[in-house]
């Protein structure tokens, strides 16, 4: 009569813990960075006067 090999199965919540860890990991990867780490107020925002650098004829026109 022949012999039949029976193998244990190998352990599955190794690759469990892994896909776990993984998905963890990438979740504050991509959403625990979304945090606004602006340390700037906006009170201390100053308003900028821009000042135009090329005129049209009518704007040159106006200014003289």
């Amino acid at each position: 009569m022949a012999e039949i090999r029976v193998e244990k199965k190998k352990p599955v919540w190794p690759w469990l813990l892994l896909i776990v860890i993984i998905a963890v990991v990438a979740f504050l990867y991509f959403y625990g960075s979304t945090e606004d780490t602006d340390d700037m107020d906006d009170e201390t925002i100053e308003e900028v006067t821009v000042i135009p650098t090329t005129y049209s004829s009518l704007e040159y026109e106006e200014l003289v």
